[in-house]
């Protein structure tokens, strides 16, 4: 978001419940407690959070933000009424592994963070995946070892700007760059899943202000977001990849957004033939199936839209946008906002305090 350029008016970068215990090492993800179209009750400074355990297991419910205010992934529950306490928060830390020179220095401030089930690396059972201007590292989430614990990291030269990341299941991961001046951008396929010295064999892909990277699962494909939409196969007998030389494949190219300049991209976890995006002119469906877009329906659909996903069985959808009450920098807010999916009527809203968030986004660990 550094150096933003500015062109017909768009102010944005161009290039972005019960605590349950795991068993027999078995990871169950579990749902929250509301009902799927229970509409969340507006947020009241006065009320107190539900006297509840905090759970450990990232669920369907949770909503992470990046708060470039704190410079940490702050996790927090919509069920309760104020978001004052997150239920965790994480940056890289000496305690972490993290070295203080080469890697925290360069966490300048969150930009994106997802979790996701995967057994790969030694006593995981979830990792993140985090990204700043400058860092990308996967880190534990849940397991024997050490919460938030560095597994891989990578950082990068100033003119960078990563925007996101995507850990695939067998490891390895991508990493989406905006670049700082257009038309800079790429996307990285990097082999994660291998040890030291052997986690960092990588191939770049030119794609101008890229902004988002998503696995789905169901189709067995890389979805990437810039200044347009592209499907990617991995590891295929075209591209000659292997796990520890990984290749992506470009499969299809959707050249023209349904408005300039993409921001996110999110799976629709109740509907696998869709995939949410954002970009300066506004929200939208993609329809897989048939390579076309259309709006979000109601009040969900806006512009500038930073981040949007969607909660499994909640019928909701998760949303963040720049508020004039953020002054930090002019792409940030302290609220988060939840919409019906379906009509796309206003559900509610929870604020952060003194935040300056980027995206806050379904903290889901499920890949679709």
């Amino acid at each position: 978001m550094k150096n933003m350029m500015m062109k017909a008016g768009k102010s944005c970068l161009r290039s972005a419940c019960v605590h349950w215990m795991i068993v027999v090492m078995v990871l169950l993800t579990v749902s929250c407690s509301r009902q799927p179209d229970q509409q969340l009750q507006p947020e009241s400074p006065a009320a107190a959070p539900e006297n509840r355990q905090a759970q450990t297991e990232a669920t369907c419910c949770w909503v992470a933000i990046t708060n470039q205010a704190t410079k940490k992934i702050e996790v927090y529950d919509p069920a309760d009424a104020t978001w004052s306490t997150p239920k965790w928060s994480w940056m890289p830390t000496t305690a972490l592994s993290y070295n203080t020179a080469s890697e925290i220095a360069l966490w300048e401030a969150p930009t994106d963070i997802k979790v996701r089930n995967n057994t790969v690396f030694a006593n995981t059972a979830q990792v993140i995946t985090a990204t700043s201007y400058r860092l990308a590292t996967i880190a534990r989430y849940t397991g024997t070892g050490t919460r938030g614990q560095k597994l891989w990291v990578m950082g990068f030269n100033d003119t960078t700007s990563l925007h996101a990341m995507e850990i695939l299941p067998d490891g390895n991961s991508v990493v989406a760059s905006a670049g700082v001046d257009w038309p800079q951008g790429w996307i990285r396929i990097y082999s994660s899943s291998q040890p030291a010295p052997n986690h960092g064999v990588n191939t770049q892909y030119y794609f101008p202000s890229a902004h988002a990277v998503l696995w789905d699962e169901t189709h067995k494909v890389l979805w990437a977001l810039g200044n347009q939409l592209r499907k990617y196969g991995y590891n295929t007998t075209r591209s000659g990849g292997t796990i520890t030389n990984p290749k992506l494949d470009l499969l299809m190219t959707y050249n023209v957004l349904p408005s300039p300049w993409g921001h996110d991209l999110s799976a629709d976890v109740n509907n696998p033939d869709q995939l949410l995006l954002t970009t300066n002119g506004g929200a939208y469906t993609f329809h897989i199936s048939t390579g076309t877009f259309s709006d979000i329906p109601g009040a969900a659909y806006d512009t500038f839209v930073k981040a949007i996903s969607s909660q499994p069985g909640q019928n909701m959808l998760v949303e963040t946008k720049p508020s004039s009450g953020c002054t930090l920098n002019n792409w940030c807010t302290s609220v988060v906002h939840f919409y019906n999916a379906a009509n796309g009527n206003a559900a509610g809203s929870r604020t952060v305090s003194g935040a300056a968030i980027y995206k806050g986004k379904t903290f889901d660990p499920n890949y679709y």
